[in-house]
């Protein structure tokens, strides 16, 4: 049965950790009703929201893999997997009045039922509304189809200026632009709030700090580390499925080589490092030499350590 996720516009320190279209943020209490693969619709509540979108369905798709918060074990993490924004918004009820979650009778009545189920039928009256058809969840592209390089992007995610990374953000760290991330974009959020990847990123950080370096990042790029004499750009991946190691190696490097023409009046000549959040298996350990061949320096986290796995890796400042 499809689901309906409430999705408030916190502006100030939010309690959920929430990327919208990109991940989902949610207590205990409503664990039994989210297993992944479920189509669901956004609603947006009055509270805080602007008037054009309060009290309103603002978006679709199918939800993907579940996950532990890692600083909290009575929260868990989604993806939304077929992320879908409406071109229009739809009211909560139509023109006659009518609720399109038919079994409330008002609005308030979804107060404390921030995941909730919704009938079929409802559910497509309010595609039909937004000017979609059942379809367009099954032919729009996934965040699988975007990491395998199945669906490539028509136009490039825009660029965003570098903030100081003083404490890896929980969550994606991402900040809104516009109407928010695209599924291309939320392909390359969506593992950050991972915590293999918040792990790796910290011990990175650390090195970074005890180096002497600093440590930026935005939107797009994971890390941005700056030493007196050079800069390295650095692209983190999760690697959950051993299974899939050489298409987070062929992900990562395509963001690597993305982001060094994309923001190579920013970054000038920074030197592209790939970093593991485990190690490979040993069956696929050539990808080291593949990465080394690619002027990519390549590390991995271990026992809660970062080990460098090529040459060029051996060289970065964090390892002298």
């Amino acid at each position: 049965m499809p689901l309906v996720l409430m999705q408030r516009a916190w502006k100030d320190d939010p309690k959920y950790k929430d990327t919208e279209f990109v991940v989902y943020h949610y207590p205990r209490q409503y664990f039994d009703r989210i297993h992944g693969g479920e189509k669901f619709v956004y609603y947006r509540p009055s509270r805080g929201a602007n008037a054009l979108q309060a009290s309103s369905y603002f978006g679709c798709g199918e939800l993907g893999d579940v996950w532990e918060d890692p600083y909290d074990p009575t929260h868990r993490y989604v993806g939304v997997r077929k992320p879908i924004r409406f071109a229009r918004v739809v009211n909560y009820a139509d023109a006659t009045h009518r609720m399109y979650e038919s079994r409330f009778a008002t609005r308030n009545a979804f107060q404390g039922h921030s995941v909730r189920y919704i009938d079929d039928l409802d559910f497509y009256r309010i595609l039909e509304a937004a000017g979609l058809t059942g379809a367009a969840i099954a032919d729009a592209p996934t965040i699988d189809d975007v990491m395998a390089g199945i669906a490539s992007p028509l136009k490039a995610p825009p660029l965003d200026e570098f903030r100081p990374l003083l404490v890896v953000p929980e969550g994606t760290g991402y900040r809104p632009q516009g109407d928010g991330p695209d599924v291309y974009e939320a392909a390359a959020l969506q593992e950050r709030a991972r915590a293999d990847h918040q792990d790796t990123l910290r011990l990175l950080k650390h090195r970074i700090d005890a180096s002497g370096g600093s440590c930026l990042y935005n939107n797009n790029i994971d890390l941005l580390a700056q030493f007196d004499d050079r800069r390295l750009l650095v692209e983190v991946k999760s690697l959950n499925n051993p299974a899939s190691t050489v298409d987070r190696m062929r992900y990562g490097m395509g963001q690597l080589f993305d982001y060094s023409v994309r923001y190579r009046a920013t970054i000038g000549g920074a030197s592209p490092v790939l970093a593991f959040g485990a190690l490979p298996r040993h069956d696929v350990s050539w990808i080291s030499e593949i990465l080394q061949g690619n002027e990519v320096a390549f590390v991995a986290r271990e026992h809660g350590e970062l080990v460098p796995m090529n040459e060029l890796a051996r060289q970065l400042p964090v390892f002298r």
